[in-house]
């Protein structure tokens, strides 16, 4: 590939996507229900200029669901840098998924009606974020970056059944409340993860967990 190749490959990938931002800003906008011609309205483009950049709608959705991610991903950032005590740490975890599932509602359902796996091969947008989340957080498990080496034996099933239970709990109180807030949630799932990491690993791990960061707060 030549340079002026690679140029024109970089201008159409920048160019998809500012559309995709666009398609999103349009998703808050409208809803989940949106349509192609309110995305296009939103990029300031036609529809057949809409999809000059996507080979159809389906790999519109699909980079619309990869970009969601990523901005999901960014907003968990306590748990890619752990600092202070464990549980703390997850605390502000799942405070940020909560505030960013309230934050992006109209968006996270639009992924929930069309991001759904095409094939056994592929992936929707929640089980993606779910599974890169879930691998983050085993292998801090596994290398003590959370202040305790845990076996691996241990820390996959714990990592992929605390951040499924918060997904899910998540899920369920975005479409039905019943009348809990964001910081009532938090703290309810924060106390419920916490007793399944007790549970898992036992009181040993936990009491030296429960001393990581101690020092920087006294």
């Amino acid at each position: 590939m030549d340079g002026r190749t690679r140029r024109w490959a970089g201008h159409r990938e920048a160019r998809r996507l500012e559309l995709v931002d666009a398609a999103v800003v349009a998703i808050e906008e409208h809803g989940p229900e949106v349509t192609t011609e309110q995305i296009a309205t939103q990029a300031g483009v036609s529809r057949p200029g809409l999809y000059r950049h996507f080979d159809g709608k389906d790999d519109l959705q699909a980079a619309i669901a990869a970009r969601s991610v990523e901005r999901l991903v960014t907003e968990l950032e306590p748990v890619w840098r752990p600092s202070g005590k464990p549980r703390e740490m997850l605390e502000r975890a799942i405070s940020a998924h909560l505030r960013w599932l309230s934050e992006h509602a109209n968006v996270y359902h639009y992924l929930k009606r069309n991001s759904l796996p095409s094939s056994e091969e592929s992936e929707s947008a929640s089980t993606n974020v779910r599974g890169v989340v879930s691998a983050h957080v085993a292998q801090m498990l596994v290398d003590g970056s959370l202040g305790a080496e845990i076996p691996p034996e241990r820390a996959h099933p714990l990592a992929y059944g605390v951040v499924g239970m918060v997904d899910a709990a998540a899920a369920h109180w975005l479409d039905e409340p019943h009348g809990a807030d964001v910081g009532a949630l938090g703290a309810q799932l924060t106390e419920a993860c916490w007793a399944v990491i007790r549970v898992s690993v036992g009181s040993r791990v936990v009491e030296a967990l429960d001393q990581v960061g101690a020092e920087s707060v006294s």
